[in-house]
């Protein structure tokens, strides 16, 4: 998702994040661009140093921003957001418009445009990304048409085409069933796939045809958009793109990119003081360290997400979760504040609902700070009816306060907040048992695990969760909270709220400034008060690059520093 340059007749539409991706002190400010030093020359490459593989290279079925941070490389999008502002640019799209009821939205392609096979890119490549994303089985990504007209009858096999995308030379007309103020950021800034490689999958008259097991998902063709073409994937190692000669702005001046993947934080570190790797982002740990080296420099902006235990509502053994009092207890019993003073070194902002500090849609007024009051927590277990056992843990009816906390142990923040988790939380009562695995597998027990009991419902196979969200710039947040989301989207706690419902609805059909504002205030302050997540914190992006790498202006939206990409260039 993105944010747009265009208004609605008489209505100031802003936006500044739900491309909803699983990664990922005061704010600091935007990072500045890099200057340059020199005539910028071709050649060379550049490597960007990772701690997880991608899962897969497709749009469509991607939840993880290892593998988007790949695939935006390989496919373009209609719209962009400018990293400094989250205002939308144009991308492919050489100008787009919105309609004054917010319904029906005009996209006019640039002149020229071919994939780098040198076939024609057309409004047909999106049209079918579209129709790709609703036949299939495996996505989370259905919210970002579903409103568009015919969409949802196509994907259920109702129809064998999406009415409401009518495609006329450069211009794609895109008509929605009902006013959707998000609608040109999920559109625009969604990557589009070749209908050329993909278009085998889908048959307009067979539902179950889909492309969610195409090989091409994870070996992707030679036909890319981006600035860049797939060339190999050595898994838990590396992937290498190459120059894309016929890219769109202009061929890029680097012969490679690759993406190392170095599991271990330390190791990642040395990597980049080394100059193994020339680009990562790390955690606070490190910071001082790095800060050191002559070689890199530093670039620390605010991310549009945050780090947050989630507590899943719908796993056998665990339906304490659906208590608000216990949800609310595990806030009060975490000293979150200490947590980003000592092991986020202040490099970050506490969080108690959605809305990240950096969205215009932030506002924190009348929010439950939840300063840290173990006492406080305890009141509130035993007003659930709950007993201290001999042991010290909070049970009632034969169920003790007792889950699994998962993390992946390679961001060592997430790590040691488990360990404090489990330590605090044992003071109050509760018994968190630690429990780690590799993020892509830990990707997949959140989205594509079924609990024993309830995953029919959409329930998963965990207790607890610590994990981040990386979000769009537009504050819509659909995808993560609405109760039909539970099943196939991303709110997989299993959380379902009518007043959340509402707010979301309204904060997509209501597309005034004003309006939206109050949605997500109304939206916040209900997740505020239900605490479906110890919300957390946001942190900082803290971003090192070897400085023989130039042409960058990374800041904190869009693509995480990645946006004109064709300018980098190495310095000799």
């Amino acid at each position: 998702m993105g944010s747009f340059r265009s208004y609605y007749a008489g209505v100031k539409f802003l936006a500044v994040f739900a491309l909803l991706a699983l990664v990922i002190g005061a704010c600091s400010p935007s990072a500045a661009p890099q200057t340059s030093a020199g005539t910028p020359v071709a050649g060379g490459r550049v490597i960007v140093g990772s701690f997880a593989d991608a899962k897969v290279l497709n749009p469509i079925l991607n939840n993880d921003v290892p593998s988007q941070d790949v695939l935006n490389r390989l496919y373009e999008s209609l719209v962009q957001t400018d990293t400094k502002t989250g205002q939308p640019m144009p991308r492919l799209a050489e100008k787009f418009d919105a309609s004054p009821d917010g319904k029906t939205f005009t996209f006019t392609l640039r002149d020229g445009l071919v994939w780098s096979d040198g076939t024609p890119f057309s409004g047909d490549d999106f049209k079918f990304t579209v129709q790709a994303t609703m036949r299939s089985k495996a996505t989370t990504r259905k919210s970002n048409f579903q409103d568009i007209v015919g969409a949802t009858d196509y994907g259920s096999g109702k129809a064998t085409d999406i009415a409401g995308i009518v495609i006329n030379g450069k211009t794609i007309t895109v008509n929605f069933a009902k006013a959707s103020c998000p609608a040109l950021v999920n559109m625009g800034t969604f990557r589009i796939l070749p209908k050329s490689v993909f278009g085998k999958y889908l048959d307009a008259n067979d539902a179950t045809k889909n492309l969610d097991n195409a090989p091409e998902n994870t070996s992707p063709p030679p036909v890319a958009m981006g600035a860049f073409v797939f060339k190999e994937w050595k898994p838990n190692d590396h992937i290498t793109l190459v120059r894309n000669d016929k890219f769109f702005l202009g061929k890029p001046l680097l012969d490679e990119w690759v993406y190392k993947i170095v599991p271990d934080g330390n190791a990642l570190a040395a990597a980049e003081k080394t100059g193994e790797v020339d680009y990562v982002t790390v955690e606070p740990p490190y910071l001082e360290d790095l800060k050191k080296q002559s070689n890199l420099s530093f670039f620390s902006y605010l991310s549009p997400g945050y780090t947050f235990i989630g507590w899943n509502e719908l796993h056998s053994g665990n339906e304490f979760f659906q208590d608000k009092n216990v949800r609310q207890a595990l806030t009060y019993g975490l000293d979150m504040q200490q947590v980003i003073d000592k092991i986020y070194l202040g490099e970050g902002k506490k969080m108690v609902a959605h809305t990240p500090p950096i969205s215009w849609a932030y506002n924190a007024a009348g929010l439950n700070t939840y300063n840290f009051d173990a006492a406080k927590a305890e009141q509130l277990i035993q007003a659930s009816g709950y007993t201290k056992g001999a042991d010290g843990i909070y049970q009632k009816g034969g169920q003790k306060l007792e889950f699994d906390l998962w993390t992946h142990p390679d961001n060592p923040t997430r790590v040691t907040l488990q360990q404090v988790a489990v330590e605090q939380y044992k003071k109050i009562g509760v018994n968190a048992i630690p429990k780690q695995e590799a993020f892509p597998a830990l990707v997949d027990r959140l989205t594509k695990s079924k609990d024993a009991k309830y995953g029919d419902q959409g329930g998963h196979d965990f207790g607890a969760v610590i994990i981040g969200w990386s979000l769009t710039d537009d504050p819509d947040a659909y995808s993560i909270w609405h109760s039909s989301q539970a099943a196939g989207g991303l709110d997989f706690i299993g959380y379902k709220n009518p007043a959340v419902d509402k707010a979301l609805e309204d904060g997509r059909t209501l597309c005034g400034t004003d309006q939206r504002k109050a949605a997500y205030q109304n939206f916040d302050k209900q997740l505020n008060d239900d605490q479906p997540y110890n919300f957390g914190f946001a942190g900082n992006t803290l971003l090192f690059v070897n400085k023989r790498v130039q042409g960058l202006a990374p800041g904190s939206f869009g693509l995480r520093g990645f946006t004109d990409l064709q300018k980098w260039w190495i310095q000799q």
